[in-house]
């Protein structure tokens, strides 16, 4: 994408070897860049031991105060100045500039050592539209904390600074940074320093490097589970990594495969490491190369400031999680941001990429929202609507409408199943929505839906919500509603007021909306399960952008009205139990597949245990996986009595 039609306002305290240096190389390459705030003043350069940073402290392009007044700056530059977005990265404590909320264009942060500040951090985010975190293992406590828009965007390397330095390796063990007194630290270097020849400075920039890059290994140790900067610099030298495992949560090992592109120690074990790697020679080498060649490829900072703008600018929905980073290190596809896809391209096409299909009955007379309404909502988005009128009554209404591209139309309802089923092989697009009639949404909702979707190779559904189900139950293990899942979430099932498909799948006989539900229920577990027995997964889409209230003509008529028939909803409901029951055992059987039927509801407590573990709530990841491994046993007894 092109950024150059942008201007950016970077906030930061000006010093030469702060992380919002390395993003302002970045964002200088893609777009007009204007930094402003203060620079590091005498004090914190003396308690910082930063005296021989190597780089002189220069200006911004507006020098401020630590706390300055951003809202009346804006409206006070010219108009062909101000920014289309305002980013504050953390530097020095105690810049915050004031009055944000008088920016009207977008306003962002990055947070860094959300490990050591997660207190202040987590009230500072509230000023912001949009948050990056450096340290993934925080992202469930911003959540709990109200900010949903939240996204994990790791820490890197400049090559230009940090890349491989001519010379030889003189040193056998290297380390860089700061060395408290009474840190465990302390204690591991001068363990180190018992054994083995150890070369310790106190440097920056490509001061560092160089060390880092005349050392057969060079030694890590994280602050608080922390995964740092060094370990991206220290790979980019394309010298041996050995640092510590600073957990699960952190996302370390699914960035970097240990033993294939870093070393990993534990206390008891880090002599006989170095000893290992410093004897074995090629193997260290190869691995201090695959290492390298990773990070050049992923974990730059121009990686990460293209990714912040792609979510920024809504061309994704999210950063890359640990997986999709892992993939592009390797070179291999990437499935997360889609390149040059027919979806991307969709915006410039006189070809509709999307349809909207919407089955209707009435004017949903227990909802403030209705067709009409609906239709409205329309108008500003792209995209083929294609209206399945089950009353010739609304038809004879809404079927002319100037936004409704194409129109069917039945003499008796035929039920919200086939109806979908009609409208989706109606259309002629890669994305199908279905929505309800009684649906108000807002634009930016269907980007969001649409990108899920077509991101994730498997997805054949998505939507905002969705469920684990319990099918022996006919009930759900957990529901998320609006606004529950911040992230993408793989789940058994999604809600059928509002998603979208995959209409190939349709198209090609591996999808269909079982009739047999008719006139409702059932339908989104039924489909749900189809995916599953082809290898497709539904996903929720993590947007909030809509308004929907449950049931808008079921409330309001407790008997429906289908084909020739009329039935309580509370008959049809019972019914549709059965068939949905006898259906799915049947394939189970008939497949000898009884995980057919597990839910994913165990796999997810099992990750929710992961997390709590990498956070160091040891109860908590307990509890999750217990209760997983009781699920699994459920499902065994209950299908061993079948």
């Amino acid at each position: 994408m092109d950024f150059t039609s942008h201007r950016l306002w970077l906030s930061y305290v000006s010093y030469p070897v702060t992380t919002a240096v390395y993003f302002e190389r970045a964002f200088r390459k893609l777009m007009k860049v204007t930094t402003l705030g203060p620079k590091i003043d005498e004090f914190v350069i003396e308690s910082w031991n930063l005296q021989n940073m190597g780089s002189p402290v220069v200006d911004h392009d507006i020098p401020l105060p630590y706390e300055y007044d951003v809202g009346s700056l804006y409206h006070q530059t010219p108009e062909d100045l101000r920014p289309d977005f305002f980013l504050w990265i953390e530097s020095v404590y105690g810049h915050f500039p004031q009055n944000m909320d008088k920016l009207p264009c977008p306003r962002v942060c990055y947070l860094i050592d959300s490990h050591i500040n997660l207190t202040w951090h987590l009230e500072w985010a509230k000023q912001f539209d949009l948050v990056f975190i450096a340290q993934r293992e925080y992202l469930h406590a911003f959540q709990s904390a109200g900010i949903q828009n939240v996204h994990w965007l790791p820490l890197g390397c400049d090559p230009e600074i940090h890349g491989q330095k001519k010379g030889g390796k003189e040193f056998e063990v290297g380390f860089v940074g700061s060395i408290a007194e009474g840190h465990p630290r302390s204690a591991l270097l001068e363990k180190i320093k018992s054994n083995y020849p150890l070369h310790v400075r106190r440097c920056f920039l490509t001061e560092m490097s160089e060390v880092f890059s005349h050392s057969k290994i060079v030694f890590n140790n994280c602050v608080r589970n922390d995964l740092n900067m060094r370990v991206f610099e220290a790979m980019a030298s394309g010298s041996f990594l050995l640092t510590d495992d600073p957990g699960v949560a952190s996302g370390l090992s699914e960035l970097f495969a240990p033993g294939e592109d870093l070393g990993i120690y534990h206390s008891d074990n880090l002599l006989d490491q170095i000893g290992y790697y410093l004897k074995n020679e090629v193997e260290r080498e190869r691995i201090a190369a695959s290492g390298r060649e990773k990070v050049l490829r992923a974990h730059t900072y121009d990686h990460r400031a293209t990714a912040l703008l792609e979510v920024l600018l809504g061309e994704t929905v999210s950063t890359p999680d640990a997986r999709q980073w892992r993939d592009r290190s390797l070179g291999l596809k990437d499935t997360y941001f889609l390149g040059e896809s027919p979806w991307r391209g969709a915006v410039l096409s006189s070809r509709p990429q999307r349809s909207f299909v919407i089955p209707v009955l009435d004017k949903s007379p227990a909802s403030p929202f209705n067709i009409e309404t609906l239709l409205k909502d329309l108008e500003s988005v792209e995209g083929n609507v294609i209206v399945v009128f089950n009353s010739e009554k609304m038809a004879a209404s809404y079927a002319k409408h100037p936004r409704v591209t194409l129109a069917a139309t039945l003499s008796q309802n035929i039920g919200v199943a086939r109806a979908w089923n009609v409208g989706i092989h109606l259309s002629e697009t890669p994305t199908v929505f279905v929505i309800n009639a009684d649906l108000h949404f807002r634009p930016k909702s269907i980007p969001v839906i649409e990108r899920t979707l077509q991101r994730i190779e498997k997805a054949a559904v998505a939507g905002p919500q969705g469920s684990f189900v319990n099918f022996f139950g006919s009930t759900d293990y957990q529901y998320f509603d609006q606004g529950m899942s911040s992230r993408p979430l793989q789940v058994d099932a999604i809600s059928g007021f509002f998603f979208a498909v995959k209409r190939s799948h349709f198209v090609s006989g591996d999808l269909l909306f079982e009739d047999d539900y008719t006139p409702c229920y059932f339908e989104e577990w039924d489909l749900g399960l189809q995916c599953r027995e082809k290898g497709l997964e539904c996903w929720i889409a993590p947007t909030s952008e809509y308004d929907h209230e449950w049931s808008g003509t079921i409330k309001a008529n407790k008997v429906v009205r289908y084909f020739d028939h009329q039935e309580s909803i509370f008959d049809i409901h019972a019914r549709n139990t059965k068939r949905f029951q006898a259906k799915w055992l049947e394939r189970s059987k008939l497949l000898r597949n009884p995980k057919l039927l597990l839910s994913r509801y165990p796999e997810y407590l099992f990750t929710l245990a992961q997390e709590s573990e990498g956070r160091g709530d040891l109860l908590g990841a307990e509890s999750f996986r217990q209760k997983g491994t009781r699920l699994i046993e459920h499902f065994d007894r209950c299908f061993g009595r079948l």
